[in-house]
């Protein structure tokens, strides 16, 4: 499977989507709202989101984590009355600490920027994205373990599918393939998909309950999945995924994310806040 034979398919599957789609009305504009094409994938910790959470793997230490990011629209070309196309930068800073030290040690920080372009028609929508990732050992793990550190990075090319079936219910699924890494990889195909399902789809009230689930593997480890399960409530009167807070628990088990971790197997149960500052989303209440 190739990058560009995934791309076709989405693509095709966009195309295909039945006339009686209903479509918003999207203007050609500059610096337009940054999540109304493709919504933030919930689960997937590696989307850039404001965040902050405490974690307690089993048999180690609680942990904490810092995530700082989110995307800036650029540029939207309406595409008349099927959908819209729109380019985006987006970046992030997601760090680990040591919970149960005095000084909250820094373990890992990973640095992550991406180029996405994305296309909404009705339902569909798709995110095609070179994106960068660079993972560093903190001081104090270095200093703890009395390491050398060891650069860690990878420039990907990524596609994802979106489909909203239903108000309460998002489908998506992507592939990614890592066209240069440091050190060098063995195995640089990458697939991942997940399940959203949001509550109150009224969109009344402020308070919206949701279910997200995601998935990741790796060529790098064998295939061996990442699940990740996420339980939460959002705040915020744009039904779930506008400006707004979200309180979650969730549920992750599989190789760690971190590229300086990513050989490292994990379960580990964790309580957080993500805050979304970016307004007018598109809104699953919209789809039909």
């Amino acid at each position: 499977m190739t990058l560009s034979n995934v791309r076709l398919g989405g693509l095709v599957a966009l195309f295909l989507a039945w006339p009686g789609l209903s479509t918003a009305e999207y203007k050609t504009s500059s610096f337009p709202p940054t999540h109304e094409l493709f919504a933030p994938l919930q689960a997937d910790p590696t989307d850039p989101h404001f965040g902050f959470s405490l974690g307690a793997p089993v048999a180690h230490r609680t942990i904490a984590r810092i995530d700082v990011g989110d995307y800036l629209g650029i540029y939207r070309w309406a595409l008349g009355d099927v959908g819209a196309l729109q380019l985006n930068v987006g970046g992030s800073i997601n760090t680990r600490f040591d919970a149960t030290t005095t000084s909250h040690d820094l373990q890992v920080v990973d640095f992550y920027g991406n180029v996405p372009l994305d296309l909404r028609i009705g339902q569909f929508s798709t995110r095609s994205m070179f994106y960068h990732d660079s993972s560093h050992l903190g001081d104090d793990y270095l200093r703890e373990n009395n390491i050398q550190s060891v650069k860690h990075s990878w420039d990907s090319l990524r596609e994802i599918l979106s489909w909203n079936a239903c108000k309460a219910l998002r489908l998506y699924g992507g592939y990614s393939y890592a066209i240069h890494t440091k050190p060098d990889w063995d195995g640089r195909d990458q697939v991942q998909g997940g399940v959203e399902m949001f509550f109150n789809p009224s969109g009344r009230g402020y308070w919206h309950p949701y279910w997200a689930n995601d998935v990741q593997s790796w060529a790098r480890t064998g295939w061996d999945p990442t699940w990740i399960s996420q339980l939460g409530v959002k705040t915020g009167n744009s039904f779930s995924l506008g400006r707004g807070i979200s309180y979650f628990l969730q549920y992750m088990s599989g190789p760690r994310l971190e590229g300086q971790f990513f050989g490292n197997r994990e379960t580990i149960w964790t309580a957080g806040l993500k805050f979304q500052i970016s307004d007018h989303p598109f809104s699953p209440a919209e789809a039909p």
